[in-house]
Parts: C-alpha cells; structure tokens; sequence
C-alpha cells in the first residue's frame, strides 16, 4: 500500500472517529426493553426505526420485548413505538440518539419503558424509579 494512500485511509479514519455518535455507535450497543406492568392485560407493541421494522409484538402480563442496535454514523437514530391494549394507545419516541436523554434518563444503558394502566413510564437511571411519560389516548367511540 503506498504511503499517500495510508495517509489518506488514515486522515478518513480519524474524521471518523472524531464523531461523538460515531465513537459511541462503533463502541457501544444500546438496547430498549419494553415492560408490561398491567395487572391483567396484554400489551400491545409495534416498534421502528427508518430502518429497521420490528414487527407486532404481544407482551404478555409481567413480561417484556427488547432489542439491541448502534447508532447510525450521523447520530440520527430514532426509535419510536405504537403502543395499545384494551383502555388506550399511544405512539411515542423510545429512543433517540441524543446524549442527554441516553445519560441523564437510560443512565448509558438500555432505555427501560413500562406500560401501566395509567400510562407509559421510563425508568430514569439517575432517579432510581419509573416515571411517567405519556397517558393513554382513549379509544373513540
């Protein structure tokens, strides 16, 4: 391999590098665990990406569905959920490519969201607990 060829394969490599969403998309998996905390009722799922089509998902009472993936090179990725069961639906944003919420709420783990009878909790790491996100939009008549 020729020297200008090296140089230039490495000059491509460190612009690459110098990317913060693509230092952490080479470097680190992140996932999404969905939760059903209902009492008697399953949950109803159907998660996205531009990307990648999850498909339709049942989560049965006390249990979950989850993926893992990277974030894409411009630090775009954007997971988003359409979410019933029997009182309600709701579509909502489950995972963003944005430092502050993958920090401060997944606490740089995987995003913990529980679907509840009086809505769709995350769980914020640096709190400890589940917090309420979203209610239910009620289904019409």
């Amino acid at each position: 391999m020729s020297h200008s060829l090296r140089l230039a394969l490495m000059l491509v490599l460190i612009l690459y590098m110098s990317q913060p969403s693509t230092t952490y998309s080479l470097l680190k998996k992140y996932g999404v665990d969905i939760f059903n905390g209902f009492q008697n009722q399953t949950l109803s799922i159907r998660c996205q990406s531009e990307d990648d089509d999850l498909g339709i998902q049942h989560i049965p009472v006390n249990g979950e569905f989850q993926w893992h993936f990277r974030i894409n090179y411009w630090g775009t990725t954007l997971y988003f959920c359409y979410m019933w069961w029997s009182g309600g639906h709701r579509r909502l944003d489950v995972f963003w490519a944005d430092n502050k919420f993958i920090v401060d709420d997944c606490g740089d783990s995987d995003c913990r969201w529980m679907g509840k009878e009086d809505g769709i909790y995350l769980y914020i790491s640096k709190h400890n607990e589940y917090r309420l996100q979203s209610r239910w939009e009620p289904w019409q008549a």
